[in-house]
């Protein structure tokens, strides 16, 4: 497969009207499909139309009523008279940013789905939907015809140029509705950065190469992006962790004793949960994988005296995963992570960035890289307390822990070079997008933040 050759300041400055039928459906579709087979994904085809066919369900469900109400939100606030800067979120997890700037600036959202309507309505925001989009993108991997793509590119430019951002922040720019956003908000003239929402990988990032800009959680995924893909190191920021409202005193604050109904009949006083990463939407050899491996962690600490919990991924299919693990306890799908992290004492999972937030919050976090997947070994890079190869290597040590009176030998310092902890996300967001915006009327320069 040929790949469309990027080159940043060219693509800058690009008409997308010039560019090939193949050059378009290589940067809105085929970018995402080879990306995902770099992860050892075998089908990422059939996994983007599940979960199209999916969210287009869910969309005519309610389409009428949505209509009307999107209708009513955008003639509402496009009254109000707004002197202050616009900027347009893609929601993911970082809402604290998002409330947080509402001090300093227009803030609006682009929705997709009912949830995220909800809560811009919630907090009185404006926002742009795109779930009446995905047919776009369906129709054109049914059909091959190129005109949905243009449909899709027509349908956001309208919305954009009636939403009038001066900022777009998206969580990722390889996804298909993302890469429109991003050509589409190129040709208009308007900002995009990308804030970083998972761990960036040596061996799998993909995302991140035609925003404007990248807010990095570190130094180690900055110099990522500005090495793989040759971007400027003034056009990637570090933001720091983007899910803490506070930064260094969040994660230092005294950790709540795990739960009493949570160890009940137990030996010893100590919790392991393993944290769930849905691979399989993409491979589904690799649900095999995870149901061995959350069965024999569950022997291991049943042998150990340990109490062993599953948080499933937001993507797993949790009853389907209860028929194969119906002895396994798994998290209330209503509990927050941080609930998680006071309950439980010893974190395990692939390269999950709830693994990595873990570390962050002074638990002992253990990395087991038994997937057929390359991965960044979180140890050496000081993310996690120990990286594992096998279920046997992980054993052993866990034999360690479950003897030892405290867990302060298990624990290890975190590198902040890794995930920059020092500041508050909400005040460092504010102060790079005045850079930015500083940098619109200066000379160019190496960002000093």
């Amino acid at each position: 497969m040929t790949t469309f050759n990027y080159n940043y300041e060219k693509f800058s400055l690009e008409k997308m009207e010039s560019w090939s039928e193949k050059e378009l459906s290589q940067f809105l579709i085929l970018d995402y499909f080879s990306a995902s087979r770099k992860l050892g994904y075998k089908a990422p085809k059939k996994a983007i139309l599940d979960a199209l066919q999916r969210s287009i369900q869910r969309y005519n469900q309610y389409k009428f009523i949505l209509f009307f109400l999107d209708k009513f939100i955008s003639k509402f606030f496009k009254n109000k008279i707004e002197k202050r800067k616009k900027i347009l979120f893609r929601p993911f997890k970082y809402y604290n940013i998002i409330l947080g700037e509402k001090k300093y600036y227009q803030v609006a959202l682009i929705v997709h789905g009912n949830w995220d309507r909800l809560f811009a309505i919630k907090n009185f925001m404006d926002y742009m939907a795109t779930d009446d989009l995905d047919q776009y993108i369906l129709a054109y991997l049914k059909e091959k015809d190129i005109k949905y793509l243009h449909r899709l590119i027509k349908e956001i430019e309208s919305k954009l140029k009636a939403s009038r951002p001066d900022y777009i922040v998206l969580w990722n720019d390889i996804t298909p509705m993302e890469r429109a956003i991003v050509l589409v908000s190129k040709k208009l003239g308007i900002t995009t950065l990308e804030i970083q929402h998972g761990a960036y990988d040596l061996f799998n990032l993909e995302t991140g190469k035609v925003v404007d800009y990248v807010l990095a959680w570190g130094e180690y995924s900055k110099n990522l992006c500005v090495q793989q893909y040759k971007r400027k190191p003034e056009d990637i920021y570090v933001l720091g962790y983007p899910y803490m409202i506070k930064g260094n005193e969040e994660i230092k604050k005294p950790v709540v004793e795990s739960s009493a109904h949570y160890r009940a009949g137990k030996n010893n006083h100590y919790m392991v949960c393993y944290l769930g990463q849905n691979f399989e939407i993409y491979n589904k050899k690799f649900l095999n994988i995870k149901i061995e491996t959350i069965k024999k962690i569950n022997e291991i600490c049943n042998k150990l005296g340990i109490d062993f919990i599953y948080r499933p991924h937001p993507g797993d299919n949790r009853e389907s995963l209860r028929k194969n693990l119906s002895d396994i306890q798994f998290t209330n799908i209503k509990e927050g992570l941080e609930e998680t992290f006071k309950k439980a004492d010893i974190f395990i999972s692939f390269n999950s960035t709830a693994l990595v937030e873990a570390a962050m919050s002074s638990k002992i976090s253990l990395q087991l890289l038994n997937y057929p997947i390359k991965s960044d070994n979180l140890e050496r890079l000081g993310a996690c307390s120990k990286s594992f190869e096998t279920i046997e290597e992980l054993e052993d040590y866990l034999k360690k822990i479950a003897r030892a009176k405290n867990l302060k030998e298990f624990k290890t310092k975190f590198n902040n070079d890794y995930v920059e902890t020092r500041y508050n996300p909400i005040e460092r967001f504010s102060e790079i997008i005045k850079d930015i915006e500083k940098r619109k009327y200066e000379p160019p320069h190496h960002n000093k933040l």
